[in-house]
């Protein structure tokens, strides 16, 4: 029996109180000219006490619909575009807000833009309409014929009047401006497209965004930095129809979040977003002659390296078997063809996982489960082209690392201690990951090289975040959240292409975590979506100190 094929776009529509205004875009949507088998909808709501469920059913029977609900936890809408994203079955994804009237062959033209290249691209969406501050915003809506709006752009075209505010951008680079050095500054989430699994595969929105502004232009440099080919399709069009909004607010809202950017990723291009026009960023690019995303990115491999050359030798601290090869596997691979040291150091016996996620304690028990999983670790190690002591197990029970926190603190200065020459050091971060056994291993990593006086290259990974907590569908805090420090720290990326099966075959060892292992699992305890990008990801990410 054959499957019924998939849609070929995900429409995400994120919401939050405005079911008027996404009445016009379910509406937009009925009338699209791509089939309604080809397209889908999922409307996330970030926590709407207006009408808006009810809202949804009603088109229901009209659209191939699909309704998520989180609770109000304040501006959170990253975390709502990630979970249109994370259950999106098409191959492409359709981003657009709450009020984009969209024109009825739009989703047909995004679709056109990326069946018509070879190569992944990210599509900007022409959109009338839109005003910074709601000048126009009362004398828009009497003027929009919302029973036609495929008349109403049209003459908007022919008229000029109210078009895409970056048509200033567009007439000063021309329509084809993939080869500008930051052509991602202009893909804005109320009408673009990307393909499913590359937005997956680079992290989707970054979920530290929780006001205003950015969290779109975040994603579009780490697109373009994965080879996204930027376009754009004046057919893939669309009307943003007026709701009230304060132009002074979203840009003290949106100040700090371009400050977060540039910090972020420590680079001199991403530097030039807080303070700098974005239609004035590329000449200033090019003024200045600063390096593109792809010598920035061996320019960082030196950085990652230091002075010296690589370094000899590395230690890395995993919570669990398998952090290691989904938090730094590329590197570690890469770090053991250039004839480091490397070696491996588990904090706890992993014996609880699938106990802890899947409710499973038998056929294997977690004491047979940890005798497995170390055999996996050093299978995966193996695959690596690490040594045959490239890995240690300290043995703490797994979900439950801060009831020994005393004997943990002592074995982990003790490998320490065996390693004063160490140069690199592999950690999850202290503050942005959430797991408590994630945590601990870093704090008290930090804290023994403090006391021991070691001054190792560090590289923070962070493998738990709330999408990950989402995806796994298991929590495990032990502490309130902590802020996330705001300087002293930049985002370091690593190109490990060159390594990424090697890093596929291990990930692939650990086989109780990404493969139906016992017979009560009717789920790996990895979720598909989560290994998947693990799998198609090229670059790998640390926090390093400035």
């Amino acid at each position: 029996m054959s499957s019924t094929p998939g849609p070929d776009v995900s429409v995400v529509v994120p919401t939050y109180n405005r079911a008027g205004l996404l009445r016009h875009t379910l509406d937009s949507l009925t009338r699209q000219t791509l089939p309604a088998g080809r397209f889908e909808v999922l409307v996330v709501d970030d926590g709407s006490t207006d009408d808006t469920t009810r809202l949804v059913t009603e088109y229901e029977d009209r659209l191939t619909l699909r309704y998520f609900a989180h609770p109000d936890e304040g501006y959170r809408v990253a975390r709502a575009r990630n979970t249109g994203i994370t259950n999106a079955r098409g191959g492409v994804c359709v981003l657009v807000d709450s009020g984009v009237l969209l024109h009825s062959g739009a989703l047909r033209a995004h679709l056109d833009s990326h069946a018509a290249s070879d190569r992944p691209v990210a599509v900007c969406g022409y959109v009338f309409c839109f005003n910074e501050d709601n000048e126009d915003g009362a004398e828009i809506e009497r003027a929009i014929d919302y029973a036609d709006p495929d008349s109403f752009m049209a003459g908007l075209r022919s008229e000029r009047r109210w078009l895409d505010i970056r048509e200033e951008f567009y007439e000063k680079y021309g329509e084809d401006f993939a080869a500008l050095p930051a052509p991602w500054l202009v893909w804005w989430t109320c009408n673009v497209s990307a393909r499913t699994e590359q937005l997956r595969s680079v992290g989707l929105f970054d979920d530290a965004y929780r006001a205003w502004g950015a969290e779109d232009v975040d994603l579009s440099y780490r697109l373009h930095r994965d080879g996204a080919v930027f376009v754009m399709n004046r057919d893939a069009c669309a009307v943003h129809v007026p709701h009230g909004k304060s132009y002074t607010e979203n840009m003290r809202s949106v100040a700090a979040n371009y400050r977060y950017f540039a910090s972020k990723y420590g680079t001199p291009i991403t530097s030039l977003v807080d303070g700098n026009h974005f239609f004035a960023i590329n000449d200033i690019i090019r003024e200045r002659g600063l390096p593109g995303c792809a010598e920035h990115l061996a320019a960082e491999r030196a950085l990652a390296d230091g002075p010296d050359g690589p370094p000899r030798q590395v230690l890395v601290f995993s919570p669990h078997q398998d952090d290691e090869v989904i938090a730094c596997g590329g590197t570690l691979a890469r770090r053991a063809a250039e004839g480091a040291r490397v070696q491996i150091v588990f904090s706890t016996d992993g014996s609880r996982s699938h106990q802890a996620v899947l409710g499973i304690d038998s056929d294997p028990t977690p004491e047979e489960l940890a005798g497995i999983r170390q055999k996996e670790a050093e299978a995966a190690a193996r695959a690596l082209g690490l040594g045959p002591d490239g890995v240690q197990f300290l043995g703490f029970t797994d979900t439950a690392l801060a009831e020994a926190l005393p004997e943990f603190r002592a074995r982990v200065r003790a490998v320490l201690e065996a390693h004063p020459e160490v140069e690199e050091v592999f950690l999850p971060h202290e503050i942005r990951e959430l797991n408590a056994d994630h945590r601990l291993t870093g704090e008290v990593v930090l804290d023994c090289l403090r006391e021991l006086g070691l001054t190792p290259r560090l590289r923070k990974f962070v493998v738990w975040d709330e999408q990950t907590e989402a995806e796994f569908g298991f929590t495990n805090r032990s502490e309130p959240d902590r802020a996330v420090p705001g300087g002293g720290e930049r985002l370091l990326s690593l190109d490990i292409r060159e390594h990424l099966d090697t890093k596929r075959a291990a990930l692939a060892e650990h086989r109780t975590q990404v493969t139906l292992y016992c017979p009560a699992q009717d789920r790996p305890v990895v979720p598909d979506v989560f290994a998947a990008r693990v799998r198609a990801r090229e670059v790998e990410q640390f926090w390093v100190p400035v």
